[in-house]
């Protein structure tokens, strides 16, 4: 009789889920604000990863290289100047993180979902815009 193996083996590494994955980072206290404001609000996400001072998003491939336009339609333009990063996955990207310098804010356990037929990745910019332009202008985080 075999066992069911346990949820830790079953879920990728990090690095698993980082390669292929294009990524969306943020400051890390902004980022903390849009994930806790998206889970109030009932809004699924994919995987993060605390890297450092940064909170890397990791998204579905081909999401990264419109994130530019789809800030600026949902009014958070290029002006603002925002420290939002969006950087597409590259076969081999040597950019995987160490073990020891990265770990889950929220845990991934498949690919990243959120890609652009997704609603909730307009939801994630618009949210982690928001609570970057509060965190420049000293305002607490929305509700």
């Amino acid at each position: 009789m075999t066992s069911a193996p346990s949820a830790a083996a079953a879920a990728p590494t990090a690095a698993a889920l980082w390669r292929g994955s294009d990524r969306l980072s943020a400051p890390l206290r902004p980022a903390r604000a849009a994930l806790g404001r998206l889970e109030r609000l009932g809004r699924a996400g994919g995987p993060v990863l605390r890297q450092a001072d940064r909170a890397v998003f990791l998204l579905a491939p081909g999401a990264a290289e419109p994130v530019p336009e789809l800030l600026g339609w949902l009014g958070w333009g290029p002006e603002l100047g925002l420290p939002i990063e969006a950087r597409a996955a590259h076969p081999g990207d040597p950019r995987v993180p160490e073990p020891r310098t990265a770990d889950w804010l929220r845990a991934g356990t498949v690919r990243p979902a959120l890609d652009l037929r997704s609603p909730d990745l307009l939801h994630l910019l618009d949210a982690l815009a928001d609570a970057c332009a509060r965190e420049r202008l000293g305002l607490p985080p929305a509700r």
